[in-house]
C-alpha cells in the first residue's frame, strides 16, 4: 500500500503504479488554462452519522496568472461534456481498483496531483468522516484538497515549480548588455 503505512485521517502518498494516472493526465491537460502548474483531482467519500452518502469531487487547476497562484475550477467544464465526463469516471474507477487491489481497503479519499513538469502523485486517506455540508461549506473541511488548499498549503513548492518551468533568467551582466544594446539600436 504505502511504504510508511497510512495514518487514519491523514493523506498519504500511494506507492503503487497505475496506467490510469497517465490516462488522467492525457484527459485533463488539454483542458487546463495557460499558466497551469498543477491539476488536482480528488474524490472524497461523504458520510452522515458515519454512513456513506455519496462522493464529493474536486477538479481544479492551480495556475500562474501574472505572478499570482490562482485556483481555476475545471469540474464544470468536464461535467458539461458527457463523453469526457464518462471517460474521466471510467479512468478514476480504474485507478481506484488499482489502489484497492494494492490492499487499500476503506479508502475515503483518492487524490491525484498532476504537475506541469510531468511529475505526478496519488494520495490516499482512510478514516475520514466528512459530511456533504463540510465538503461544500465555508470553511471547507480540511480533507477537501482543491486548488485553494494546494495554494495555501504548498505555495513554496508551486512557486519553485513555476520558476523551474520559466527557465533560467538572464544574469545581471546579460540584462545590462541587453539594455545597452537595445538602447543603442533604438538610437540609431
Amino acid at each position: 500500500m504505502t511504504s510508511a503505512g497510512p495514518v487514519e485521517g491523514e493523506h498519504t502518498a500511494w506507492d503503487g503504479e497505475s496506467s490510469a494516472v497517465q490516462d488522467l493526465r492525457d484527459l485533463l491537460v488539454p483542458l487546463a488554462p495557460e499558466g497551469a502548474l498543477r491539476i488536482v483531482l480528488q474524490r472524497l467519500a461523504l458520510h452522515e452519522s458515519s454512513r456513506p452518502v455519496g462522493e464529493h469531487e474536486v477538479l481544479d487547476v492551480v495556475a500562474d496568472v501574472e505572478g499570482n497562484l490562482v485556483s481555476v475550477p475545471l469540474r464544470g467544464r468536464v461535467r458539461e461534456d458527457p463523453p469526457l465526463a464518462r471517460a474521466l469516471d471510467e479512468t478514476v474507477t480504474r485507478l481506484r481498483h488499482d489502489v484497492l487491489d494494492s490492499g487499500a481497503e476503506g479508502l475515503d479519499s483518492l487524490e491525484v496531483i498532476l504537475d506541469a513538469d510531468g511529475s505526478q502523485q496519488v494520495r490516499i486517506a482512510f478514516g475520514l468522516d466528512v459530511t456533504p455540508a463540510e465538503a461544500e461549506g465555508s470553511p471547507l473541511h480540511p480533507a477537501v484538497h482543491g486548488g485553494a488548499h494546494h495554494i495555501t498549503q504548498h505555495a513554496p513548492v508551486l512557486d519553485e515549480l513555476r520558476d523551474r518551468l520559466a527557465g533560467p533568467q538572464p544574469g545581471p551582466l546579460r540584462r545590462i548588455w541587453c539594455t545597452l544594446t537595445g538602447r543603442a539600436r533604438a538610437g540609431s
